[in-house]
């Protein structure tokens, strides 16, 4: 599924779903998602975010959270791509376990939640302090896109034109890009993280692939391995070369391209590697996935992608 359509798809989907709720800026809103249905009674003026994507998204929908759970240790409570957006000086949690007592102690009246695992003991503990916008309706756990995080959490504002518009704005951005390098156009790309004892591949449908895809590159066949609902799977070292592109890039974790091969000599026997079109991510931007941070990631990498490609 292109990204194109995957978002011409979700904003019609969305159409429908939100023709029962008031029009924008009016309440009550109604909002459905995984573990069950909210009712928000009037504008929310302190909201809170248990994760960087919502974070984000809220600060593109004009919101300033009065505090923010990063889950990638962002000290002011965003990445770089959002900094300009924060005005405000939330309270940061950058914990990885929810902190309920701290979370009731800065007295929201929403929380966003929607890139969640939609464990219900957890939706439950936090729907007690306030209503939650959890993980939205037909997305599997950690899986939700871009497209449905942002329009949930635009319903539950009253702001839904505002979250279509922002969706537009990034597909637009998307094919701004494409247009500009018909060189990406049937080449292959692939996105792996290497962390410190393994190897996760993800499948077609994952936030970096469906990026790549929108700027003109391929899948290759090794993707569809992947179960669809499911986030990942683990590839042996030995396995890799069935995972090489045109273009492969991979996420580090902190480490450089020698301290990766060091410990994944195979990684020395990939096309892309020899042609010098293994490209490292720096940041969390991807993986962030907000309609934010994926315009700062595609900006940073289509130069790499260009020069990696050039004659």
């Amino acid at each position: 599924m292109s990204i194109r359509f995957a978002f011409a798809v979700l904003a019609c989907s969305f159409a429908m779903v939100a023709s029962s709720y008031s029009q924008d800026g009016a309440f009550p809103v109604t909002v459905e998602h995984a573990l069950g249905t909210i009712t928000i009674e009037a504008a929310p003026e302190r909201v809170i975010a248990l994760i960087d994507r919502d974070a984000d998204t809220l600060l593109a929908l004009g919101v300033q959270p009065v505090a923010i759970r990063s889950n990638f240790g962002f000290e002011a409570g965003v990445g770089p791509w959002s900094e300009k957006l924060l005005t405000s000086k939330p309270i940061v949690w950058t914990g990885r376990e929810l902190d309920y007592e701290a979370i009731a102690a800065a007295r929201p009246d929403l929380i966003v939640f929607t890139h969640s695992g939609g464990d219900e003991d957890e939706y439950a503990f936090l729907s007690q302090i306030a209503p939650t916008v959890y993980l939205p309706q037909g997305a599997a756990p950690w899986s939700a896109t871009t497209e449905q995080t942002t329009l949930t959490i635009a319903a539950a504002l009253g702001r839904r034109d505002d979250g279509l518009a922002l969706l537009n704005t990034l597909e637009k951005h998307l094919a701004e890009q494409k247009a500009a390098h018909p060189e990406f156009s049937g080449k292959t790309a692939n996105y792996l993280d290497i962390f410190p004892g393994g190897i996760w591949s993800y499948g077609e449908y994952h936030i970096v692939n469906q990026t790549i895809y929108a700027l003109g590159f391929s899948p290759i066949a090794a993707t569809a391995q992947v179960p669809e609902g499911e986030a990942n799977i683990t590839i042996s070292a030995e396995l890799l070369p069935d995972y090489d592109a045109d273009i492969v890039v991979a996420f580090p974790y902190g480490r450089s391209f020698d301290a990766l091969l060091a410990e994944t000599p195979t990684l020395d026997t990939l096309t892309s590697v020899k042609q010098g079109r293994f490209i490292l991510l720096g940041d969390l931007a991807f993986s962030a996935a907000s309609v934010v941070s994926i315009p700062y990631a595609v900006d940073q990498l289509v130069p790499q992608f260009a020069a990696a490609l050039a004659p």
